[in-house]
């Protein structure tokens, strides 16, 4: 690894009609947002993220990042997002845009994943707070501005220190794929990817999860797999599951702000699909326990730092580039049928009585990413078509299993593009 391990995703970036990893997180106050207070909170925020306030450049022939001092973009939201990187945002891989009551966050996913994200986002917010409201809350949980960084939290693991033992692999070929879904949404630019919210309980998500030998991280993959057979039935091929795993302290590493994630794979057959939510849960659990190991998080740090060797080796930009086409983190892992990313409980201090709720917004199909927020699941569940079927199948899997939630949408994911420089 020549260079920064935060840099390498750059290189699979922006050759596609689609946003290539951005996050995009919403969240939604209690009152409508003062643009100018939020600005002045952004700054002072930022302050607290030295590896979040970048810009790239490049330096022989590979992409680098390098601080940048300029103001992080604070700006009401557009129909079309600037781009990521751009100088619309002063060369940052961050700006921050807002309307009514809602201010939306935005990061290249090669900085960090939504996690590491999301420590910015209540920085910024508890900023936000005692400017626009005139108070001093308790910052128990939240880092502050002026808070030093943490030991440990630009950590990058030491693969040496990991086991040496190769796990088996759960992942199982031959599962239903979205392949007609993923082409529209990859040739079409005018077809805009869209997302709804759906707002759960988390009482009721925990005690269906209780009488039915669950937890929030397998019920989930198994509601998405009812809906999935909702939307193809009669079919009679697998569905696998992609469960997002965070393997930052199984990598030795649990204070990094750093993304380190694999994905879980639960492989349910035709048949399966027809079990109890108890036998359902019960597979699931296993599954994401046997996965969840040192020694997986150890076999997905080699493939990932095999792929950095691999592009460090070729000799010009444009070959790293179109390597990494195919064969960055994301794109290289195995294909589930459906996603779901879990970030377990978020806390939000004294920030709660201001936040309404809050989406993780990312690219895929099928995709749920679910936060925290008080009492209730924030859940986005994101498709890169306009077609109804896919959510509604979601809504009736949850129907049927008596959890109660609200759901809103469709809306349009407005995920920014990334710019970066040529030479």
């Amino acid at each position: 690894m020549k260079y920064n391990p935060d840099s390498y995703l750059l290189y699979g970036s922006g050759k596609s009609p689609r946003p290539s990893f951005p996050i995009r997180i919403r969240v939604t106050m209690t009152d409508t947002v003062n643009g100018s207070v939020l600005d002045a909170a952004v700054q002072k925020a930022i302050r607290r993220y030295p590896y979040f306030a970048v810009r790239v450049e490049v330096k022989d022939e590979s992409y680098i990042l390098t601080p940048n001092g300029r103001p992080v973009t604070v700006c009401p939201t557009r129909k079309k997002t600037p781009p990521l990187g751009s100088e619309e945002v002063n060369g940052h891989l961050a700006f921050v845009d807002y309307e009514g009551c809602d201010i939306y966050f935005n990061l290249h996913h090669t900085l960090s994943g939504a996690l590491g994200m999301m420590e910015w986002v209540k920085t910024t917010l508890y900023q936000y707070v005692c400017d626009a409201y005139g108070v001093q809350p308790v910052s128990d949980g939240i880092h502050t501005p002026d808070s030093p960084l943490m030991p440990g939290e630009t950590d990058f693991p030491d693969v040496e220190k990991l086991p040496q033992t190769k796990p088996e692999s759960w992942y199982k070929e031959g599962g239903y794929n979205f392949h007609k879904e993923y082409i529209l949404g990859a040739l079409i630019p005018f077809y805009h990817p869209v997302y709804y919210t759906f707002d759960i309980p988390q009482e009721a998500v925990l005690n269906y999860a209780k009488q039915n030998s669950g937890s929030p991280s397998s019920v989930f993959p198994v509601l998405m797999m009812k809906a999935v057979r909702k939307v193809i039935p009669g079919n009679t091929e697998a569905v696998t599951a992609g469960i997002s795993h965070n393997y930052r302290a199984d990598a030795g590493c649990p204070d990094t702000y750093r993304d380190l994630t694999y994905q879980i794979y639960a492989h349910y057959t035709a048949e399966m699909s027809e079990g109890t939510p108890d036998s359902l849960n019960a597979f699931t659990r296993q599954a994401i326990k046997a996965q969840c190991t040192p020694e997986y998080a150890a076999a997905e740090l080699r493939r990932i730092l095999k792929g950095y060797a691999e592009t460090d080796a070729l000799p010009s930009l444009s070959a790293k580039r179109k390597f990494n086409e195919r064969n960055s983190r994301y794109i290289s892992a195995p294909r589930a049928t459906f996603t779901v990313s879990y970030l377990g409980r978020v806390e939000w201090g004294c920030l709660r009585q201001y936040v309404r709720s809050a989406y993780v917004i990312s690219e895929g199909h099928f995709l749920t990413e679910i936060l925290s927020v008080g009492e209730k699941f924030c859940v986005c569940f994101s498709q890169v078509t306009q077609k109804k079927k896919f959510a509604d199948s979601f809504r009736q899997a949850l129907e049927e299993a008596k959890i109660p939630f609200e759901v809103r949408g469709p809306f349009r994911k407005n995920l920014p593009d990334t710019v970066l420089p040529d030479k």
